[in-house]
């Protein structure tokens, strides 16, 4: 929100007596306020039509803090000159100080009427519209603003802010790297920009890049795959990192996929800053909308690491099928090849207590647990965790990336499991083993080597107490992106 200080209403005023005014200006400017008011108010007295007083004047009253005063003074210059354009938008500024945010949009929308080209009244009036969280407003008076003075700092803030509330990520990330352009020292700027850039890649992302186990498993797999002259499909490139090991490793072109275009921009930077450029392709597009002749050739190898805690939770089973039938050749390659769902019987008395949430140090905050997604498994590191097992860790179900299973439709099968412990089970934690092909295995089950994958845990409605021998028998539904235990 800013003033206009140096509007002066137009030429044909009449006569001033120009030593009084230039006294009183002169105590304004040197900040003795009392004094000021008192020349202004008598110059005025003498002469009532002297609208550079009147209008010093109000501007003097709202730096005081006299809102209702200051509001005053400029309603009336407007209504003695109506083309008036520093009363016009000052009168927005006073109001909006006041907090009356409906009479300084309607303010400054009066002043827009009298300068549709000066930015300072379409950003001043973005900032009112956003405080009042009309965002699509907001945002359509600083591009107004930007159209024409491109370089307003404080309009590109607006419009990334506004942008982001909407959830127009483009539009934010475009207008916060044109603010951090503008301003390189801006805290701000540069705060708003790497907010918003983290918020598009999930906190696992970088914790997983500096799992040198996975990185290096991968990269055995994948240099033993890669034969001289392949086609690789790389499904959900993220960094570009598999899609790069594929092309050092000898393949002629990779085809790396990446549903949202901003990281695929940095990803198509990445390989063209470590010298891929020439054969790898990045496609910003989620692997199901590719169209078969974006691809140079049907793939030889799918690879992909599009995996959770719980092995399937992003989609790993449907993009996998799609491409083996739709985009690789007849047999193709897949890393990972399969993996083995393990299951085993835990108590996990520290968190039980929030699933579901129920007291907290004799508060009852059981209304919370609606926020609490009781169909999705929890993450958790045995390793860290108080827990008792209750039960040996037993492989529930294998699974072949290379001809994947459809449960697009869910499946029902039983499994039974046998207590080797006296407790409560109050989940079922799992976790996986990924063959990446027939010799080299990954394991996120506690006490492994990975740093990126958890366990996780499928919590039992109530506790199950059982003693060794028992047998806890369950129904397991079988999704392409879940697994659910339901004691039976």
């Amino acid at each position: 929100m800013t003033a206009d200080p140096t509007a002066r209403p137009p030429a044909g005023r009449a006569a001033e007596p120009a030593a009084l005014f230039a006294a009183a200006l002169q105590l304004h400017r040197a900040g003795r306020a009392a004094e000021a008011e008192a020349a202004y108010r008598r110059l005025l007295a003498r002469h009532p039509g002297h609208a550079d007083a009147a209008f010093n004047l109000a501007n003097l009253l709202r730096e005081t803090g006299r809102f209702a005063a200051a509001a005053a003074g400029y309603r009336a210059l407007l209504q003695a000159q109506p083309g008036f354009l520093g009363a016009a938008v000052n009168l927005g500024v006073t109001l909006d100080l006041a907090g009356d945010l409906d009479g300084a949009a309607a303010a400054y929308r009066a002043a827009r009427t009298l300068a549709p080209d000066l930015a300072l009244i379409h950003q001043n009036l973005g900032f009112v519209l956003q405080r009042q969280t009309r965002y699509a407003e907001a945002v359509a008076s600083f591009r107004a603003a930007l159209a024409r003075d491109p370089r307003q700092l404080a309009a590109q803030m607006g419009l990334g802010q506004c942008a982001r509330e909407l959830g127009d990520t483009a539009t934010a990330l475009a207008a916060f790297r044109a603010a951090a352009a503008l301003a390189p020292d801006n805290a701000d700027a540069r705060a708003a920009l790497s907010g918003m850039l983290s918020g598009l890649v999930p906190g696992w992302h970088l914790p997983m890049l500096a799992d040198a186990a996975r990185n290096e498993a991968y990269a055995a797999a994948i240099a033993k795959a890669v034969q001289p002259g392949m086609q690789v499909l790389d499904i959900g490139t993220g960094s570009g990192l598999l899609a790069m090991l594929a092309a050092r490793a000898g393949a002629q072109r990779v085809t790396a996929v990446e549903a949202h275009g901003t990281i695929a921009a940095v990803a198509r930077q990445i390989v063209e800053r470590n010298g891929f450029a020439d054969r790898i392709t990045v496609i910003a597009k989620r692997s199901t909308e590719v169209a078969p002749d974006e691809l140079p050739a049907p793939a030889d190898l799918v690879v992909s690491e599009i995996l959770d805690a719980g092995l399937t939770g992003e989609g790993m089973l449907p993009s996998s099928r799609d491409a083996l039938r739709r985009l690789a050749k007849p047999g193709a390659a897949m890393i990972p090849a399969r993996a083995t769902l393990m299951a085993q019987l835990v108590s996990l008395p520290a968190l039980r207590r929030v699933h579901p949430l129920k007291d907290i140090l004799g508060f009852d905050l059981s209304p919370f647990d609606a926020f609490r997604n009781s169909a999705a498994h929890t993450v958790v590191r045995l390793d860290h965790e108080q827990h008792a097992p209750l039960s040996e860790p037993a492989a529930v179900l294998a699974i072949d990336f290379r001809d994947p299973p459809d449960w697009s439709r869910p499946q029902a099968m039983d499994w039974t499991a046998t207590a080797s412990a006296a407790g409560a089970v109050q989940a079922v934690v799992l976790w996986f083993e990924l063959w990446l092909d027939d010799e080299i295995m990954l394991s996120s089950g506690p006490g492994g080597t990975l740093r990126h994958w958890g366990q996780a845990a499928c919590w039992l409605p109530a506790d199950r107490p059982v003693q060794p021998g028992a047998a806890l028998p369950f129904h397991v539904t079988l999704g392409d992106n879940y697994f659910d235990f339901t004691p039976a």
